[in-house]
């Protein structure tokens, strides 16, 4: 029995915790999406932050087909302090002192799609923090510094900002938990089975376990999803624990063994609620609404990704052992991402210019790096100026490549087919070439045959139309593999 007195169907529960399942453990958080439907009691429970997303004037423009972005938070409120160490953070405000161990974006693709995307952030990836204003009133000027430093000194509000401002992705929905929480929905769960590849023993995160399987709960789960000492790739093994640990969770929540048992299911809920806190937009409304459109989630539709990096042993004489982002590889995840195309999508095959497929993206969306590759001087700065005045972005200075090309190419990056075909279109006798090392790029290396640009026709895209380069393997919640 919920709450209420209502009772209902096992197959409309298992619709909701799909979205519970998704929502709740995605941040390791475990916070309990899509079961505030089942009655107010639940949204009751739930912690309201103000003012987390300031100023919206700047942000990046909302997802196409009605996708939403999710922030999750893990934090650690430190409960521990010394006096002069900081201050906790409580109730609907954030105050120093308080640790983000866990940042994850969630795409929730819209369309017909059903699959939810979850990017987790090393959280000592360095990112430009911007400028931003501390709880004293002092004035920081934008910095390059680890991502949790964002939330360490700013909260919520400037953790959204540099997200934002790292992804070009618009945050609609922030929700966050701390590990006192996390312990608790485990163990209302009745604990999750979890594999090691080899043992793991670390005093700091207070973990020892055997390789193999095992059955864990709260206080042991939280160890393995916070070991990073003793991991050989350090806060990228961590992360790949925690996606284990994800999908163990959604696995769990999904299972007969929850669904059918309301006693369980109930206390995870009253637990998970009770833990989580979130923007004051994520209302009863809004969460019944994204509920009812998740209800056919399942664990083989939610993906996880961790942001490209180049290198996760990085050095900065300022900040220490860093981890480096890969920022071209990086924009095309994320380019995808704000275009709403899910991974594995196929590419769309190439198409000349001149051919009979419809172009789709107009040419003032376009932005293209204009480079001379024949030996005739100026033919770049010229081919740069027809194409601004047909319509296209031109940036920079166009370049010498001198290689005594005839033939010019339309250059593209993984996630930038579409503008390529169009680009080719306005370029008579241009070819496409694939270029993956370009990420979101965009390049026409003028050739000597080079005579000019035109004007092109383009047409709407087909609401929900795949049209991204196909992505590596895509990794599932119904894997379930040993971690490191």
């Amino acid at each position: 029995m919920i709450p209420g007195g209502k009772i209902h169907r096992p197959r409309r529960a298992a619709r909701i915790l799909s979205w519970i399942a998704v929502v709740t453990s995605v941040a390791i958080l475990a916070t309990a999406g899509a079961g505030y439907i089942l009655v107010n009691h639940y949204e009751g429970n739930i912690h309201r932050l103000k003012d987390v997303f300031g100023n919206r004037a700047g942000a990046p423009p909302a997802a196409p087909h009605n996708a939403e972005n999710f922030l999750l938070v893990g934090s650690d409120s430190r409960g521990d302090l010394k006096p002069g160490e900081g201050v906790q953070g409580s109730g609907s405000t954030f105050v120093t002192g308080q640790r983000s161990d866990t940042v994850i974006l969630a795409h929730l693709y819209g369309g017909k799609s059903n699959k939810v995307q979850l990017v987790s952030f090393p959280r000592d990836s360095v990112v430009e923090i911007p400028a931003y204003t501390d709880a004293k009133h002092v004035v920081h000027a934008a910095q390059q510094n680890r991502i949790n430093y964002a939330f360490n000194e700013g909260g919520p509000q400037l953790l959204v900002q540099t997200v934002q401002n790292l992804t070009g992705v618009r945050v609609d929905h922030y929700l966050q938990v701390d590990f006192n929480g996390f312990q608790a929905m485990v163990d209302k769960l009745g604990g999750v089975d979890v594999c090691l590849s080899q043992p793991a023993k670390d005093h700091f995160s207070g973990i020892n376990l055997t390789a193999g399987k095992h059955h864990i709960n709260g206080t042991v789960a939280l160890s393995f999803v916070r070991q990073r000492h003793g991991l050989t790739n350090g806060d990228i093994d961590r992360i790949k624990r925690q996606q284990q640990f994800i999908g163990a969770m959604i696995r769990k929540v999904l299972s007969a063994g929850t669904l059918a048992n309301p006693f369980r299911l109930n206390g995870f809920l009253n637990v998970a609620t009770s833990s989580l806190q979130a923007d004051e937009g994520l209302n009863f409304s809004t969460l019944r609404t994204l509920a009812l459109r998740m209800r056919n989630i399942g664990a083989g539709n939610v993906i996880f990704a961790t942001i490209p990096i180049s290198t996760s042993n990085g050095y900065s004489p300022r900040l220490g052992s860093v981890v480096l982002i890969d920022k071209p590889k990086a924009d095309a995840l994320f380019e995808q991402i704000r275009r709403d195309i899910p991974p594995g999508t196929p590419a769309p095959k190439p198409t000349k210019a001149g051919g009979n497929a419809p172009l789709t993206v107009r040419p003032g969306a376009i932005r293209v790096h204009v480079y001379n590759g024949s030996d005739i001087n100026g033919l770049g700065r010229k081919a740069d100026g027809d194409l601004s005045n047909v319509g296209f972005q031109t940036v920079g200075t166009p370049e010498s490549r001198g290689s005594g090309a005839t033939t010019t190419l339309v250059r593209y990056g993984p996630t930038k087919a579409d503008s390529a075909r169009t680009l080719a279109a306005a370029i008579p006798g241009s070819t496409l070439q694939a270029a993956p090392e370009l990420g979101n790029v965009l390049e026409v290396v003028v050739g000597s045959s080079y005579k000019g640009a035109q004007l092109v026709k383009v047409t709407a895209s087909p609401a929900g139309t795949p049209t991204a380069s196909a992505s590596p393997k895509v990794v599932t919640a119904l894997d379930d593999p040993c971690a490191a």
